[in-house]
């Protein structure tokens, strides 16, 4: 019986025993920790121990100890946030919602703004937000409010010149960022931009800037057109002055081109002169060449003539000479008066 009991536990409960600890240890540990997302930031509060309250210490993204009912986590968010003070901004639950903020200009007229701010929690001061403002947005409520004095405040001293003047828009957006980082400073969060959108103004004062900016309009067309009357006659100076500048180009174009052509005749006239020199030297010296060999081929013909009536007249004299007698005599012989005598 022992034995099958033994049997029993080795084959089903310890095995069973192994799981039902494995997995107490992984619930364990999972109701043990917390994660910090890439884009948060973690703080930490302790509730009982010798050092309550909250830790100064922000906590990075990753994997942290959590022990439930000694201590609590915050999570807040790390990332540049925007606050959307516009006719269609979308609120924490996503709807759409108007946040324009109406102030009233130094010439007493009602203009709405839309404005966004760009900010971010400081570097390791997540803790401080904690600890003196307390936990989840409820920091985003002071960034809220203060822009909002800030623009009435700023933007209020504005005039109904400057509300069409990009650059003065500009210069009062500057403004704002500063005062409102200064204001903020306090709460642990720094201001990265402070930025205009839009304007929106009554129909009056609406109309009554397009006036004034249509007077401008045609004021700084008045003064481009007179400035334009007075450059058409330094574009009509610069014409004449680049018509006559290019009539000097032309002509010393064309002199060159003569010049060279007259120094290009001369040297044609100069080759064509010695070719013709050299022909006749030439042809001079061939003639030349050619009575000479003539002569001397006379003179060699005259001496071989007589030469040979040289040799002839030798040849008459002596043997020869009785030979030739004989023979002409032979040639002289009629036949026909020769009578034989039979």
């Amino acid at each position: 019986m022992l034995k099958f009991l033994a049997k029993l536990i080795a084959k089903y409960f310890i095995p069973l025993s192994i799981v039902i600890a494995i997995i107490i240890i992984v619930v364990g540990v999972r109701f043990m920790i917390i994660r910090v997302e890439i884009d948060q930031i973690g703080v930490k509060t302790a509730i009982w121990g010798f050092k309550r309250g909250v830790v100064q210490k922000d906590y990075k993204p990753g994997w942290h100890r959590f022990i439930r009912q000694i201590e609590t986590w915050d999570l807040f968010d790390g990332t540049v946030q925007t606050l959307s003070l516009t006719r269609e901004a979308r609120n924490a639950e996503g709807k759409i919602e108007s946040k324009e903020i109406r102030i009233r200009t130094a010439d007493d007229y009602d203009v709405t703004v839309d404005i966004i701010v760009k900010y971010q929690i400081m570097r390791g001061k997540a803790n401080k937000i904690r600890q003196e403002i307390g936990p989840g947005n409820r920091y985003k409520i002071f960034v809220e409010s203060e822009a909002k004095d800030v623009a009435r405040s700023i933007l209020g001293r504005m005039s109904e010149k400057d509300l069409y003047n990009p650059d003065e828009k500009r210069k009062r957006a500057a403004e704002a960022k500063i005062l409102l980082a200064s204001q903020v400073k306090s709460r642990h969060v720094h201001v990265i931009d402070w930025l205009i959108l839009d304007m929106r103004f009554d129909t009056q004062l609406e109309r009554k800037i397009k006036n004034v900016k249509l007077a401008e309009l045609d004021e700084l067309l008045n003064v481009a057109k007179e400035k334009a009357v007075g450059k058409r006659g330094i574009t009509q100076t610069i014409d004449a002055s680049t018509e006559a500048l290019a009539q000097k180009i032309q002509s010393d174009k064309d002199g060159k081109i003569v010049a060279l052509k007259a120094e290009m005749d001369t040297k044609v006239t100069r080759v064509i002169a010695s070719a013709n020199k050299f022909m006749i030297e030439q042809k001079a010296e061939g003639d030349h060449y050619m009575h000479v060999k003539h002569a001397a081929g006379e003179l060699l013909v005259d001496r071989a003539t007589a030469e040979g009536e040289r040799l002839r007249r030798v040849s008459m004299t002596g043997l020869g000479g009785d030979l030739i007698v004989a023979l002409e005599a032979a040639r002289n012989i009629n036949l026909d008066d020769i009578v034989v005598s039979t």
